[in-house]
């Protein structure tokens, strides 16, 4: 022993480790993080092993945005304790937040068999599984966990996520009305049961939810994108597209500068107004009609177009130019969104532009020849797969098998892209020709679909197309349809020559298809009777 020095003993250590983690503890509750730091990491230099003072530390290192060091003390601690569900877990978190998911979802199944109902680690599972797409597991996890006695907003609402994704629409509306009664303040549930109360076609109660979120949440953008379809399934044409005007602010929008003055609806006296493209190709042709109002308040209107489209639009009334997207238009004096033309000119449903037809085939358009003594019928039965709800709209060729089986018909495919090659596969092989590889622009298509007697389609680009040349068209649509469709009939306003065939139960084609294999039986017949 060294002569002069006294070294302090195991309980003087103990008692100088205990004050440490005393004044450790006060400077975390006040917010001293710094300060509590050192406090611990002076604990582990007179005790490197300390337990807790290893776990405090991962967890403000975690907390403070420095997932590595956390990663360290969490992994030290656990060589102490290599049954502790909680360390476990904290490596877990601080790998996901260095971006080593598939290591961080190793320490969460090691967490879940040291406890298979650790709260935490359950919820992080879930939430993985949902980013993965998993909602069926996901749904399942944040079960287990609401049955464990979580009463939580956040396990309600994302267990009511899950069952919404998995088009279990009964518990998705139980649970979202549990999560809405737990927190009070949070619109998002009531947004989700607007949604799903709009599938099932009560739209009195899904407006009601809407406008009650609103009033939770007055500039959510969410609410009132939502707000604006739900009115305008419902018909409130007002309303709903001054509340469509919102969509400008959704994450995600492309939303342009352009240098021009927005037309908001004046006498335009011989100005030159540019309407912007916006949203899909059948979005484009369905509002193109409204320029014939635009050039009649003095304008000369040009069209922006998705290529493929420029002729085509270019035969509407009042369009006297078109141009294809993002080109310059430097004699343009003002713009306005194609989709926002409604709103700007106040359209309701006694002067909605609704004569057909309003498109023509370009007159350069090159026309194949199909004239058939048997009743026409073209077909197409797949959208864009891109669009967010493209897996409730479309189906494949075989899900119509039943029109196949009608007499005097003679059916043509005009779908491009995915769902094409189902001409080639039973059970339509042989009894459908494909004309597919010669369409290819939107004049093409015209130039087809306006030969044929009748078209069959899902709701997509082809519906619009169809009922602008005038031609009539029968559209497959969901339960849960798109605003345009409104809720209820079997006819369109916008499209004198459509007919709806909609969906009754969620997912289930087979009646409405039994139902159009009979009528088109019937204009089969009267077709034969009438050449």
């Amino acid at each position: 022993m060294i002569s002069g020095i006294n070294m302090p003993s195991m309980s003087d250590e103990r008692e100088i480790i205990d004050g440490l983690l005393q004044d450790a503890e006060n400077a975390l509750s006040r917010g001293a993080f710094g300060k509590a730091s050192s406090l611990y990491r002076g604990i582990l230099g007179i005790e490197p092993n300390h337990i807790s003072a290893l776990r405090q530390l991962a967890a403000m290192e975690v907390n403070q945005g420095d997932p590595a060091v956390a990663l360290e003390f969490f992994e030290r601690a656990r060589q102490l304790k290599t049954d502790d569900p909680d360390l476990c877990h904290g490596i877990a978190t601080a790998l996901r937040l260095m971006g080593r998911h598939s290591d961080s979802n190793m320490a969460l199944i090691a967490t879940l068999r040291i406890d298979p109902n650790h709260g935490p680690a359950l919820y992080d599972q879930a939430r993985r599984q949902q980013q993965e797409g998993n909602h069926e597991a996901a749904g399942y996890t944040f079960l287990k966990l609401a049955k464990l006695g979580s009463g939580s907003y956040d396990i309600f609402f994302n267990c009511g996520v899950s069952m919404y994704r998995t088009h279990n629409l009964i518990a998705a509306e139980r649970w979202f009305h549990a999560a809405a009664q737990v927190d009070t303040t949070a619109h998002r549930p009531f947004v989700n049961l607007g949604m799903i109360y709009r599938t099932w076609g009560y739209i009195p109660q899904a407006i009601a939810c809407l406008e009650h979120a609103v009033t939770l949440a007055p500039e959510s953008v969410d609410v009132h994108w939502n707000l604006a379809h739900a009115l305008l399934v419902s018909g409130e044409l007002t309303r709903g597209f001054a509340e469509y005007e919102w969509r400008f602010k959704r994450e995600g929008q492309n939303k342009r500068q352009i240098n021009l003055p927005r037309w908001t609806g004046e006498s335009l006296n011989g100005k030159t107004i540019l309407l912007t493209l916006e949203q899909g190709m059948g979005d484009a042709i369905q509002f193109v009609r409204f320029a014939e109002e635009v050039a009649a308040r003095g304008g000369r209107v040009i069209v922006e177009c998705h290529p493929g489209l420029e002729n085509l639009l270019a035969t509407a009334p009042g369009v006297s130019e078109t141009v294809k997207v993002g080109a310059d238009v430097l004699e343009a004096d003002c713009y306005l969104s194609i989709m926002s033309l409604p709103h700007v000119l106040g359209t309701t449903w006694s002067n909605l532009p609704a004569k057909v037809p309003y498109l023509s085939v370009p007159s350069d358009t090159q026309v194949r020849d199909l004239r058939d003594r048997r009743l026409r019928v073209g077909m197409a039965w797949r959208g864009n797969a891109k669009h967010e709800n493209d897996n409730w709209r479309s189906l494949e060729l075989s899900a119509l098998k039943a029109l196949r089986e009608v007499d005097g018909v003679s059916f043509f495919g005009l779908q491009v892209g995915a769902g094409r090659t189902d001409c080639d596969k039973a059970p339509w092989k042989g009894s459908i020709t494909d004309l597919a590889a010669g369409l290819k622009n939107f004049e093409d298509t015209a130039a087809v679909v306006s030969q044929m007697d009748l078209v069959i389609t899902v709701d997509t680009a082809m519906a619009h197309l169809a009922g602008a040349l005038g031609v009539s068209v029968w559209v497959l649509i969901p339960q849960g349809n798109d605003w345009r469709w409104l809720h209820g009939r079997s006819d369109s306003p916008w499209y004198p020559t459509l007919r709806l065939f909609r969906q009754a139960r969620n997912r289930n084609w087979t009646p409405i298809i039994s139902d159009m294999a009979n009528d088109l039986h019937k204009l089969a017949a009267a077709h034969f009777l009438r050449k």
